[in-house]
């Protein structure tokens, strides 16, 4: 739930056109916190959505120019990544979801999102106990257009206390 003092923060990766790799990028929110004294950033929501070039909406188009299926998958961690990691393996992982889109050349036959945490929104919140928010994106093959990756959280910032810094410590060692 999150707290009456709340801002937010935004990320956005571009995967381009005939790129597979990872791709990724780095919310700097020192600014925001001192983890060595406590001041942590904590994560109440957040959001991801997806679009073509610019503003515009995904197109047909840029899937494939013939019949094809794609799929994107995004992530959002508290520690940097060379690339896609699980919710289930990994502690940093706070945020993970994959767009999947099929055409059939002239129009899509499938659009939809596997949201496991997208959107997510955290009771207690999801402490970040360092100075960044990794946003990472990978597609499964290369996609005809661009896909751009637009995150949005909703933060607060806390000192924590003994108790939040046991919780802390539990999350981060709980595999």
């Amino acid at each position: 739930m999150a707290k009456g003092d709340t801002f937010f923060l935004r990320g956005r990766i571009s995967v381009d056109a005939g790129v597979t790799t990872y791709q990724t990028d780095n919310i700097d929110i020192s600014a925001y916190t001192d983890p060595a004294r406590g001041k942590v950033l904590i994560v109440d929501r957040g959001f991801v959505t997806f679009t073509g070039d610019g503003p515009l909406p995904l197109v047909e188009a840029d899937i494939n120019a013939s019949a094809a299926s794609r799929a994107c998958m995004t992530q959002a961690c508290s520690e940097i990544q060379t690339d896609l990691v699980s919710v289930g393996t990994n502690n940093a992982v706070f945020m993970e979801n994959t767009l999947y889109a099929a055409t059939d050349g002239t129009s899509f036959t499938m659009m939809d999102q596997e949201m496991s945490l997208n959107p997510i929104e955290y009771t207690g919140g999801f402490i970040i106990p360092t100075d960044g928010i990794h946003v990472g994106a990978k597609v499964d093959a290369a996609w005809a257009g661009a896909v751009k990756v637009n995150f949005l959280f909703e933060v607060h910032t806390e000192k924590l206390s003994l108790q939040r810094i046991q919780e802390l410590l539990v999350s981060l060692t709980a595999n």
